[in-house]
């Protein structure tokens, strides 16, 4: 009985959580392109951009982000504080920050809030450790993090 419940409880979350994910893109603020941005492939210390264009359709009301949260405080952002005006594109930028982040498969939600309303942004990859490269009779080679920026690609995914 326990074994039959967890199964359909597992098969309604994942129904939800891909309801959560379709329906995320919803009100008066638009996505441009995906939702989610992926970097397969980045080392511990490095900082991931990520630019997600977006545009405001309403045709009356300028729209004011009133916050963003994430899952993780690794997570920075930056968007425009003076509003999106009506049939606008501006951008969010969101800043990962990979120090402090166990290496391995990251999956990171954030959440826009505005106007009573607010929509998912998603950022997932995979954090690899650098080691520094030791040569007899010289100084080792350290890794030197670098600062990756990624748009959104253009097709939902």
């Amino acid at each position: 009985m326990k074994k039959t419940l967890f199964i359909i409880l597992s098969v309604l979350s994942y129904k939800l959580n891909a309801q959560v994910i379709a329906n995320s893109n919803t009100g008066n603020l638009k996505v441009i392109g995906a939702l989610k941005i992926e970097q397969p492939q980045c080392y511990s210390g490095d900082i991931i951009e990520g630019v997600y264009s977006i545009q405001n359709i309403s045709t009356t009301d300028t729209i004011y982000i009133s916050q963003i949260v994430s899952d993780c405080i690794c997570i920075q952002y930056a968007f425009n504080e003076k509003g999106i005006p009506p049939n606008s594109t501006d951008s969010i930028i969101i800043f990962f920050m990979t120090k402090n982040t166990p290496p391995g498969p990251f999956f990171k939600r954030i959440f826009v809030d505005y106007d009573d309303t607010n929509l998912e942004l998603y950022m997932e990859g995979n954090i690899e450790v650098k080691r520094p490269i030791y040569k007899k009779g010289e100084k080792p080679l350290i890794y030197k993090p670098k600062q990756i920026r990624l748009n959104n690609p253009k097709n939902n995914s």
